[in-house]
């Protein structure tokens, strides 16, 4: 579990969700399916490769402690969506002078971070400029975007900066 910053804000894996929920942190989970694991999937019980679009929590599930988004990790950014990440945001954004809000995925490198770089970016608390690099060397090391999550992030965000 990595801190961003002097924000109340960490990043995780999977793995960590039971020491964050210890913690009374509020949680953002950004992995749609993982066998044995808190998911969308496990959360919202669908069953199978994908959760059916009819499904009123098809993008993602939001409790009074977590927000369950349905984000696939992949080279379309079209799997990342305004509507699943703006509630995230706005969920981090509602909680997180009064908690700590812990935010999980699979392994650490994409999605997690990525919507730690969007909160960031959206309240303006990382310069568009040179974000990604700045992000990587200033608080996540770690971070390795998958070409979908990079792609929505420099179509909102960063549409000048070049990568």
């Amino acid at each position: 579990m990595t801190q961003i910053d002097n924000l109340n804000l960490f990043i995780g894996v999977k793995e960590e969700y039971a020491l964050a929920e210890s913690r009374k942190m509020k949680i953002v989970c950004a992995l749609n399916r993982s066998s044995g694991f808190i998911t969308h999937q496990s959360v919202v019980g669908w069953c199978g490769r994908g959760c059916n679009k009819d499904n009123p929590y098809y993008l993602y599930k939001e409790t009074e402690n977590a927000i369950f988004l349905n984000m696939i990790d992949g080279d379309n950014p079209d799997y990342v969506n305004d509507e699943m990440i703006n509630a995230s945001l706005n969920f981090i954004n509602r909680h997180i002078e009064s908690s700590s809000i812990f935010i999980y995925c699979s392994l650490g490198e994409s999605r997690s971070p990525s919507i730690a770089l969007m909160y960031m970016l959206e309240y303006g608390l990382i310069s568009k400029e040179n974000a990604i690099k700045n992000f990587r060397s200033n608080f996540y090391s770690q971070y390795a975007p998958k070409r979908g999550n990079l792609e929505y992030i420099k179509r909102r965000w960063l549409y000048h900066e070049k990568f």
